[in-house]
């Protein structure tokens, strides 16, 4: 890497850090509400159970197949 390329680059890391810093929580309450639909309110050891066997099954198809 050339130093002007590296000197932009920390450049606009910087910009991107102040505007997170600045507009974090506006961009996580966002998100969350867009999310909200995908949250239990009331977590259960049924769903937990649910979830885990998904997670499982995902995994063990994504080794068998290879992807």
């Amino acid at each position: 890497m050339s130093a002007s390329l590296l000197k932009q680059l920390q450049s606009k890391l910087c910009i991107a850090s102040k505007y997170v810093a600045k507009n974090g929580i506006e961009l996580y309450q966002q998100t969350l509400e867009k999310n909200k639909h995908y949250i239990d309110k009331e977590p259960t050891v049924e769903k937990c159970l649910e979830l885990s066997n998904q997670l499982f099954y995902t995994r063990l198809a994504r080794y068998r197949f290879g992807f």
